[in-house]
């Protein structure tokens, strides 16, 4: 009894999920960068490639997150550094990690702001969408953990059926000749997609290092982190060859290219324009993803100055957020080409140095540990 109320007080009300949740939620959250983020399209059409290698990768780069969190049950990326490092370091790599999820909050809202005005409300301010946008997922955020999942599992539904939907209406359009020839494009640039791949959309889920702790059967979570990397990977390549099959080589040319793709669709002369449908499943995407990199941002800077409720840290974390989306860049072009040139590099250090570095000497001091014990023994 004493137990259970001690997670209570740990944890609070609706922060506790099941594995099915976080599975939900990763998948929704990879998801949201697909029909927005010509990511992956450096090939052209060996694109798919790209998408193969870029999962493999991806799946590599989270089970090292998993594994530590595995190892360190009920911790964060923050609370494992501050237990491997000491204190200092670990404010820093805590500092590092709430910096990196903000970063990408807001370029989830940049992408999400001059989408829908360039698609949907092209005469409302992209500001008034990001307002918005931070009102919504602030309040969402407040309300815990659980609340977002669970509606992740929702999205999840829509998810799957608007895109079974759209590429069963799509095949008339289709032209799978598009993929030859194999390896004409060498494999630089294969090699190229296949980082944007494992960095942008599977790398990214490095934030949920964060929110392990809220599992209840950690136990699993190494299962459900690459079964969803996994399942991702299979929506971007089912994705990536969808549009290859109805753009061929100018897929990677298009801000948009899912959406593109979707404007091709007209059964008859009633049943065509559903696009607006898949851009609603998509908004629900942005959201999901926008709230958990505010969560995330939130309870890394909590726990790095030791603060017992990240949430008093939501709202001033999204105006913030709010702000610096506004002045990322000058246009959606930028974004897009910062996207495919500068963040896959930018994001190495998060996504791998830092974890391996934290592995390497939590595993030495293992080693330390069980020598000094066997010096020990009476002999």
């Amino acid at each position: 009894m004493n137990r259970r109320r001690g997670l209570m007080r740990s944890y609070g009300r609706n922060d506790r999920i099941s594995n099915l949740e976080l599975f939900a939620l990763m998948l929704v959250f990879v998801v949201g960068s697909l029909l927005t983020l010509p990511v992956g399209y450096a090939a052209g059409h060996d694109s798919w490639i790209s998408v193969l290698i870029g999962t493999f990768a991806g799946l590599g780069i989270n089970g090292l997150y998993a594994y530590l969190c595995r190892r360190y049950p009920k911790k964060s990326l923050v609370e494992i550094a501050h237990l491997i490092l000491g204190s200092w370091i670990g404010k820093l790599v805590g500092l590092l990690y709430a910096w990196y999820a903000f970063y990408l909050g807001s370029y989830v809202l940049r992408n999400f702001t001059d989408m829908t005005s360039a698609v949907l409300l092209p005469r409302t301010p992209t500001v008034v969408l990001g307002i918005v946008m931070v009102v919504l997922t602030v309040w969402t955020a407040t309300k815990g953990i659980e609340v977002i999942s669970r509606c992740s599992l929702i999205i999840l539904l829509f998810i799957f059926v608007s895109t079974f939907i759209g590429c069963v209406l799509l095949i008339p359009n289709m032209e799978p000749y598009n993929l030859f020839p194999v390896l004409d494009n060498g494999w630089h640039a294969i090699l190229l997609g296949a980082g944007q791949i494992a960095t942008v959309p599977l790398g990214e889920t490095i934030v949920f290092a964060m929110l392990i702790p809220y599992v209840n059967r950690t136990k699993f979570v190494g299962r459900t982190v690459l079964g969803a990397i996994g399942a991702s990977g299979g929506l971007l390549l089912v994705t990536c060859f969808v549009n290859i099959f109805v753009l061929g080589e100018i897929a990677g040319e298009q801000l948009f290219p899912s959406y593109t793709s979707f404007m091709y669709i007209s059964v008859g002369d009633f049943f065509e324009r559903i696009e607006p449908l898949v851009f609603t499943v998509w908004i629900f995407n942005e959201f999901t993803k926008l709230s958990v990199c505010l969560l995330t941002t939130s309870v890394a800077f909590a726990q790095t100055i030791r603060s017992k409720d990240h949430r008093v840290y939501l709202l001033p974390v999204g105006l913030l957020i709010l702000l610096f989306s506004t002045f990322l860049h000058p246009s959606q072009l930028d974004v897009v080409e910062f996207v495919k040139t500068v963040w896959p590099l930018y994001s190495v250090p998060f996504l791998l140095v830092v974890p391996l570095l934290l592995l390497v000497v939590s595993l030495f001091r293992r080693k330390g540990m069980h020598a000094n014990l066997t010096d020990a023994e009476p002999k």
